[in-house]
């Protein structure tokens, strides 16, 4: 995993979540690869939760980084109460950061991408932006990953088709998401804030 890479590397302890007791368990192994093979006084310590109801061992504790990978924007319709929480997390001068879509186009053109990654509400930058500062963040950086994300979605797709996991993941979801942010509608970012 590459949140153990950046622990070994800077030395740092790990705190994770996950929705699902399989990706937790998979990165419990992780762990245990690592401390057997990397270092072997590794801090890591992950729980199956969701982010809106997060265990009193994480919730007891506050944290230098807060990274969301790919998972932010199934909550963009409870934005504020998924940032309050951030900042709760965030020590002073320390930084929130994900991988996020976000809407350019108007809501009524991305209504079938909202479908597709079953997203109750899409923000744009500019909404997200704003929503930091509503929560005590501030907005310091991103960076366009749409390049990256059409490219990471065709390898997918055609993986997809050719090992034949049809029933595991639409090559139609990958081409959508292909799609949208081909033309322009939706935008797959790095997102920054701090709290001051």
């Amino acid at each position: 995993t590459p949140v153990l890479d950046v622990a070994v590397r800077v030395g740092c302890s790990v705190v994770g979540v996950d929705l699902t007791e399989g990706n937790i368990d998979m990165a419990n192994e992780s762990l245990k690869l690592y401390k057997s093979e990397k270092k072997s006084d590794l801090a890591a310590e992950f729980y199956a939760a969701s982010y809106f109801n997060l265990p009193e061992p994480v919730l007891n504790q506050t944290f230098t980084h807060v990274m969301m990978q790919t998972s932010l924007f199934y909550s963009h319709n409870r934005i504020d109460e998924l940032f309050r929480t951030v900042a709760k997390l965030l020590r002073p001068g320390g930084y929130f950061v994900a991988t996020d879509f976000c809407r350019i186009s108007e809501v009524d053109e991305v209504k079938e991408f909202m479908t597709w990654n079953s997203m109750p509400a899409i923000l744009s930058l500019d909404e997200m932006k704003a929503a930091f500062l509503r929560n005590g963040l501030e907005c310091c950086c991103g960076e366009n990953l749409d390049r990256h994300c059409v490219k990471c979605h065709e390898t997918l797709r055609e993986k997809t088709i050719q090992l034949g996991i049809l029933e595991f993941a639409s090559p139609d979801f990958h081409r959508s998401r292909e799609n949208f942010v081909k033309n322009g509608l939706v935008t797959f970012q790095i997102i920054m804030a701090e709290k001051p």
